[in-house]
């Protein structure tokens, strides 16, 4: 028979012997150290595949949107399909499910819309360990989903089109400017847009095709975030007509002094020169082959419904603008529904050829412009500068480049544009939705 005592002093004598503690201790938690560490490594790993699977989802929807502008149907899944697999989309695990317009959502059934739905099944590989006696891994499937598509923001109306130049589109000096729509860049550069020095820049919206540079005392107020590497603004004027050359009705410099009229419909071939005040400019088309527009110190010239038309028999030819030493011109451009100019202030032929024409416009020393509608010179550098300032009003301006420093001051009201029809350029954004 067991001795109960002898049996409880070898229990105590168990518990009060620290000989190889540790090594027992260890023994007996190791496993479940090793179990949570396997456990934290598969979850990890789990969350890992979630993100990279959201992130070349996201992209994939994006490209749909770019690409459905060029193929359709099994084309543009071939596209989205090459899209994913050179960034990591494997065919036995992963699954492709395109539905454009979107099947769910806040988006489903508006056309322009792309759902990306990419399914993986991803391996526990710890716990496959345990789970290997049936023959079997253990996998979980892991879903991501994005929905993109083009949203218009609002319209633009001072826009740089050249593709390549630093700061197209520059604000600096004491420059403030505010409009009541977007401006935008096609420049790829760095600084596609540049506000710096002490200018101020108000808008709705800005975008540039390649970035955005605020520096020094520059200031951006915008209503929506600033968007780099966005698309480029699409040129809605460049197939206006230019009127058949029928020979010239004036030729050389036309000067007009105090009280004289600017006839409308001739075809100018010279400069046309604004000197004295109280000139009136005749509503209608008026062409200038290879010739500019001057205004000169003190004069001050109006008209309605006027479009002047910027051309000549070569590129070199096509002149500009050159306002200057406190001039006024109060202008607005044709409202006719059905007129091919409705809108147009200044119209430069797309033939000419940029920076080598001399055609610029430039708007210097103090001039005063009350201008409604559009300017659009895509062949020149357009630059506001030493105290230029245009009244709100209804200015849209369109160049190569577009430079406001010195002390100019440009206003735009949008109540103006809309009474004008003048919202011919909407300002598109491609954006991630859902």
């Amino acid at each position: 028979m067991i001795d109960p005592l002898n049996i409880k002093t070898l229990v105590r004598r168990a518990l009060g012997d620290e000989s190889a503690g540790m090594l027992t201790m260890s023994a007996v938690m190791l496993p479940a150290i090793l179990g949570f560490a396997g456990l934290g490594m598969d979850v990890t790993g789990w969350y890992m595949e979630k993100r990279d699977l959201q992130n070349i989802t996201d992209m994939a929807a994006i490209d749909a949107v770019h690409s459905g502008n060029n193929f359709s149907d099994d084309d543009l899944e071939g596209q989205i399909q090459g899209f994913l697999d050179d960034r990591g989309f494997d065919g036995d695990s992963d699954t492709l499910t395109i539905n454009s317009p979107p099947a769910s959502g806040d988006y489903a059934g508006r056309n322009g819309f792309f759902e990306i739905i990419v399914e993986r099944d991803v391996t526990l590989n710890f716990l496959s360990a345990f789970y290997a006696v049936t023959g079997d891994s253990l996998d979980v499937q892991v879903s991501s989903r994005a929905v993109a598509g083009t949203l218009v923001v609002g319209t633009q109306c001072v826009v740089a089109l050249d593709d390549t130049e630093d700061r197209a589109l520059n604000f600096t000096g004491n420059t403030e400017v505010g409009t009541d729509c977007g401006v935008s860049s096609n420049s790829v550069s760095n600084e596609a847009i540049y506000i710096g020095g002490s200018a101020q820049l108000d808008t709705v919206s800005i975008q540039a095709v390649g970035d955005i540079e605020v520096s020094g005392g520059g200031v951006l107020n915008s209503d929506t975030p600033a968007q780099s590497l966005s698309s480029p603004a699409s040129d809605p004027y460049d197939t206006l007509p230019i009127p058949t050359d029928m020979g010239c009705d004036v030729t050389g410099k036309t000067t007009l002094n105090d009280g004289d009229t600017l006839q409308a419909g001739l075809r100018y071939c010279g400069d046309i020169v604004f000197k004295g005040e109280g000139i009136i400019v005749e509503p209608g088309t008026i062409v200038i082959e290879g010739g500019d527009i001057i205004s000169n110190a003190g004069s001050e010239f109006s008209g309605d419904g006027v479009t002047f038309i910027l051309t000549g028999d070569t590129a070199d030819q096509v002149g500009g603008i050159s306002m200057n030493g406190s001039s006024t011109a109060t202008l607005s451009a044709p409202t006719t529904d059905g007129d091919p100019y409705e809108g147009i202030l200044v119209y430069q032929d797309p033939i000419a050829t940029y920076r080598d024409s001399g055609g610029e416009a430039r708007f210097n020393g103090g001039v005063d412009l009350l201008l409604d509608g559009v300017i659009y010179m895509p062949s020149a550098d357009i630059t506001f500068t030493g105290g230029a300032s245009a009244n709100p009003s209804c200015l849209q301006i369109w160049g190569a480049t577009v430079t406001f420093s010195g002390d100019s001051v440009i206003g735009n009201d949008d109540t103006i544009c809309s009474s004008m029809n003048l919202e011919v350029s909407p300002q598109i954004r491609i954006l991630l939705v859902e």
